[in-house]
């Protein structure tokens, strides 16, 4: 179904509820998850989930999120949707970031990676991030995750591929690279890496990789599905600041065409 009610950044009466289910991602999007309802938008950068919310509340899903060409999706953003009542899950990448950051304020987190983040086992953004291709190439990563990249070694070394000490030195070789150059195939080049243990990783990767992130991105899904017939409790909104007038401005179209949000005026 489609709602089309519009809601207001200003603090209001609830809304009715819609059980549509708006989702961000890209490059870990699950390839499998269509289902009725799922709406699915870009990755997310600073202002468009309050963009894309122009509609009777529902629940909003965040996995993917813009960080170098645009500013990420913002924690203000996040609240002020929280407050108009829509039910925000965030998961696998930047929306295990964020999820983790405001889960004591109401937004709920789902999956390993957000676990990691909110025990504080992981703590760097560069953790989930990836290059990828544009949108006119299905968003493909170009790079591995780091979180990926920790669960296949870890996989590969309680099967017997790897030992556990070759295992912990490419961890923490991949741990050293810039996250624009992470690849299995950089990785498993380094040098000082014995050539039994290239070739048994390279014969055990197709079939024994973890893709971790888009685990975490259908359980994220599929916990919508579960709470999107259920309206979500209205939050206490954020203080209104220059910041969040300055966001407004840009929500509603006020600073120009294709303009990226910036907060000073």
């Amino acid at each position: 179904m489609t709602c089309e009610l519009p809601i207001t950044l200003e603090p209001g009466k609830h809304a009715s509820w819609c059980d549509d289910i708006l989702a961000f991602a890209g490059p870990t999007r699950p390839v499998a998850a269509t289902i009725p309802g799922l709406i699915w938008h870009p990755p997310a950068a600073a202002g468009d989930m309050l963009v894309a919310s122009r509609r009777t509340p529902c629940t909003m899903v965040l996995i993917d999120g813009l960080m170098e060409t645009r500013m990420p999706p913002l924690h203000k953003e996040i609240l002020v949707l929280m407050a108009e009542g829509f039910r925000v899950i965030g998961a696998a990448s930047m929306g295990a970031l964020r999820a983790a950051e405001l889960a004591p304020l109401g937004m709920l987190g789902v999956g390993h990676i957000f676990a990691a983040y909110r025990q504080g086992r992981l703590f760097a953004d560069d953790e989930v991030a990836v290059l990828h291709a544009p949108a006119e190439l299905g968003w493909r990563p170009l790079t591995e995750a780091m979180v990926d990249i920790r669960a296949t070694l870890a996989a590969a070394a309680r099967a017997g591929v790897i030992s556990l000490a070759t295992a912990r030195w490419l961890r923490k070789t991949a741990i050293a690279e810039n996250f624009r150059d992470r690849s299995w195939q950089r990785l498993l080049d380094t040098p000082g890496l014995a050539a039994d243990d290239r070739q048994a990783m390279l014969r055990w990767l197709p079939s024994g990789r973890v893709a971790l992130k888009q685990a975490d991105a259908v359980a994220a899904i599929e916990l919508a599905r579960a709470l999107s017939a259920t309206p979500a409790p209205r939050l206490a909104p954020p203080p209104e600041t220059v910041f969040l007038r300055r966001l407004r401005e840009f929500t509603e179209g006020n600073l120009g065409p294709n303009s990226a949000f910036d907060p000073v005026p």
